[in-house]
């Protein structure tokens, strides 16, 4: 339990395939941005593959002793499953029991979400974002989008502080649009 999705991987396309076989959880009244930090774009020249994601299931369940980890982790153009979008994950302990989270490859308090690869990732962030919103019903607005950083029981910057909250809105809205 918690892990069920580890070892699927899909394009934001077929994410959006996959969200229209499942029920929405009534649990749910946002998502939650983060950014991976370690590892950073340069630490993953070829973005995430089957064995990082299966380190990082084992460090997060056998490590710290997590019965889950986020929901999804985000490369330049592919969405990696960690959590069942049904069940509540762990990723910000003020929203792990009402928003599903989001990791994006890549340490945005470093490096640039506007340009090059870091752009790729967080255009593959945007589709995955906006499907998981209407998936949910939800309206898009800062409420709804949540970042790691908003959580009052925390001091992080996630996901970067290179990364303006009215950026991802306004990325998030026109992406429905493209």
């Amino acid at each position: 339990m918690g892990y069920e999705n580890v070892g699927r991987v899909w394009s934001v396309q077929e994410l959006g395939r996959y969200l229209r076989t499942l029920e929405a959880p009534a649990w749910c009244d946002a998502i939650t941005f983060h950014h991976t930090g370690v590892p950073s774009l340069e630490m993953r020249p070829q973005g995430l593959l089957a064995r990082h994601m299966d380190a990082t299931r084992h460090y997060y369940e056998n490590e710290l002793g997590w019965s889950a980890g986020p929901h999804l982790f985000i490369d330049d153009d592919e969405c990696w499953g960690m959590c069942d979008f049904r069940s509540t994950g762990v990723h910000a302990r003020s929203f792990n029991s009402r928003a599903i989270g989001i990791e994006v490859l890549g340490n945005y308090n470093e490096e640039s979400p506007n340009t090059g690869r870091g752009l790729a990732c967080w255009e593959t962030a945007f589709g995955a974002g906006r499907l998981l919103l209407d998936w949910l019903g939800l309206e898009i607005h800062a409420g709804t989008v949540l970042f790691h950083r908003d959580d009052p029981k925390t001091t992080k910057t996630c996901p970067g502080s290179n990364v303006e909250k009215s950026w991802v809105l306004e990325n998030l809205q026109a992406y429905g649009t493209r």
